[in-house]
């Protein structure tokens, strides 16, 4: 999965691209909540959850609640409707966790703040959705907001590289390497965990707004984050593969070969970077080497104040490099061989 132009002009295309407004951006869709108010508290206190299985064949189930209020005048809180439709998302064994309360309409507004139509508490694992059936003002259905809050849920399951924050804030590993978010922060065009204040440009929204139009890829609302991020296969084919192969962190590349004397030039290795994040690299043998790490056009990135050697290790932080080049010296008057271990993500 690569995303990234080649060019002068394809820079300048993806440059525009990215400025351009996120369209008609209105009230946000939801909220992400951290702990539950006290009032909040009595709403899920009249709500007992009983667990709803989730009709995929993987024998999962999923917890159900649907307040007092909601039992009462709610239209459409029907719970196995609710677990069955989760069991058409795609997912892992975070499933078993979550928990989905059904409002009152009142109550989704109490809960998630006025105009929302959901919300999700992360430490608690729980989505609050409307107990109706009723279509958002963007024409979004409850089916959609449902699966927009699981892509919250699945992402607060899943390990992000360092250094970049949790998933829930930033979108999964792949998804996030894939739609440039680094690169993007570091434009300052997103904002990750901006608790609403930059809404259309919080990455972790987007992410679960791509989850739901990878369930509903022919039914969805208008997009109204950034253009840039607006999925297409091959960003939804990432999230799929988060979602079904969680990354588990990062892996390691062994280099290993010979280097010029002090004098005679250096060895030049270049390796993979298949997702954003730090990269380290650490000595394995008892020398000690002079080493630049490039990008393939040869533009330094990052070398070491002085030579690296056994137990030391240089870090870089990948951020929308496909590949890098690595220049390897030795620091001794006479060559030999080399053995350096690179951990990437």
């Amino acid at each position: 999965m690569n995303k990234r132009p080649a060019g002068a002009l394809a820079g300048i295309a993806m440059v525009l691209l990215l400025l351009a407004p996120a369209s008609g951006a209105t009230r946000p869709r939801d909220t992400l909540i951290g702990t539950p108010s006290a009032g909040s508290a009595r709403i899920s206190a009249s709500a007992v959850a009983s667990r709803y299985s989730i009709g995929d064949g993987s024998g999962a189930t999923v917890a159900i609640a649907v307040t007092a209020a909601c039992q009462q005048s709610c239209t459409a809180a029907d719970p196995q409707r609710i677990a069955d439709f989760l069991g058409t998302l795609v997912h892992g064994p975070e499933i078993e966790r979550l928990t989905v309360q059904l409002n009152t309409p009142s109550q989704v507004d109490f809960d998630c703040g006025y105009g929302a139509q959901a919300c999700y508490y992360g430490l608690l694992n729980k989505i609050v959705i409307n107990g109706n059936d009723t279509p958002a003002e963007d024409g979004a259905s409850r089916e959609f907001v449902l699966a927009h809050e699981y892509g919250h849920h699945l992402a607060r399951h899943r390990a992000s590289p360092s250094p970049f924050p949790a998933a829930i804030d930033w979108g999964t590993a792949r998804w996030s390497s894939y739609e440039h978010i680094c690169r993007l922060r570091r434009a300052r065009l997103v904002f990750p965990g901006s608790f609403g204040l930059h809404y259309y440009r919080d990455p972790g929204e987007a992410f679960a707004e791509a989850f739901a139009r990878a369930r509903f890829p022919d039914g969805a609302p208008p997009w109204r984050w950034l253009p840039a991020l607006k999925p297409e296969e091959r960003a939804l084919q990432a999230i799929r593969l988060d979602a079904l192969r969680p990354w588990r962190g990062r892996t390691g590349l062994r280099l290993r070969g010979r280097v010029p004397p002090r004098r005679g030039g250096a060895a030049v290795r270049a390796f993979r970077t298949p997702l954003d994040g730090t990269v380290s690299l650490r000595p394995l043998a008892p020398r000690r080497y002079l080493l630049r790490l490039m990008n393939l056009s040869g533009r330094l990135l990052r070398r070491p104040d002085n030579a690296l050697r056994f137990g030391n290790r240089l870090d870089f932080t990948v951020c929308g490099q496909s590949r890098l080049r690595l220049a390897i010296r030795s620091a001794h008057r006479s060559g030999g061989a080399f053995r350096l271990l690179i951990q990437r993500p």
